[in-house]
């Protein structure tokens, strides 16, 4: 019974050769996080029979569809809705339009007069973040300019037009990564160094002045330099302090035992045994 309808419908479609068949292959662009809406047509409900929506996002296929006799169907369940204006015409929601949401909208649509069928290549705009710096190669100067996370990719340019050089990654995001070198010439003044960003989510160009970049190699090298020196120097200052303050020890002294020669120390031991036994005789 919830196919009855479109099995009517295509009945009607090939028994009427006054109806028209209007196709209209396109592309949309939505930003990132926004919400996006796609029409199959202009017809209002008044006019209309059906519309289906077929969807493919990289392999993942689903259907949204609604009829005039709300005979309804949503197999996305990923918040995709079809929703109605105030004057009565359809159209798909999308919302928070990300990366995900990528892919070929197919929509289908019968209306009392003909029917209308397109192809919409859906695809995400998101503008890039971009920075600027110089540093050194060997001996030379290098001005770097770069434009990370966009799609499609940005589009750089320097005011000085000589020794540039750009190249484009795609990262395993999907989003791009443009870095543009200009090796600079002797002389030039850096206040009037700019690089150019252009990118299809901007109205307007975007210019970014280089400042002066410092490796965080450099960076590391130098605290660690400073924090032993700081080290070094308390053990220093520590020991100096230690030795200035401490009393001086004694000079020690070798002691020497005077030894009685042996005659001597017989007639000692002689003269205390003799005075011994005269007390008893």
């Amino acid at each position: 019974m919830g196919k009855t309808w479109i099995i009517r419908v295509i009945s009607l479609l090939a028994v009427s050769a006054t109806w028209s068949l209007e196709t209209d292959p396109r592309s949309e662009h939505f930003l990132l996080g926004n919400n996006a809406i796609l029409k199959c047509s202009n017809k209002t409900w008044s006019e209309m029979i059906y519309t289906i929506w077929k969807i493919n996002l990289d392999g993942i296929k689903c259907q949204i569809s609604s009829s005039n006799d709300n005979q309804n169907l949503n197999t996305c369940n990923d918040g995709k809705a079809m929703l109605n204006t105030s004057r009565g015409e359809s159209y798909l929601q999308i919302p928070g339009f990300s990366k995900r949401d990528e892919g070929i909208y197919h929509c289908e649509s019968v209306y009392k007069a003909g029917s209308y069928i397109s192809n919409i290549d859906v695809s995400l705009i998101a503008p890039p973040s971009v920075s600027a710096w110089l540093e050194w190669e060997g001996r030379r100067q290098v001005a770097v300019c770069l434009a990370e996370g966009g799609k499609p990719a940005a589009s750089i340019s320097w005011s000085e037009k000589k020794n540039s050089t750009s190249t484009t990654t795609l990262n395993l995001d999907g989003f791009n990564k443009v870095e543009s070198r200009l090796v600079l010439p002797e002389g030039i003044a850096m206040g009037n160094l700019t690089c150019a960003v252009i990118h299809p989510s901007w109205e307007e160009v975007h210019m970014v002045t280089p400042e002066t970049f410092i490796p965080w190699q450099l960076v590391i090298i130098s605290v660690g330099t400073i924090s032993i020196m700081a080290i070094l120097g308390g053990l220093y200052f520590t020991r100096k302090h230690i030795c200035r303050i401490s009393p001086k020890a004694p000079q020690s002294q070798d002691y020497v035992e005077e030894v009685e020669p042996y005659a001597s120390y017989v007639q000692s031991v002689n003269i205390i045994y003799n005075s011994s036994a005269d007390q008893f005789t």
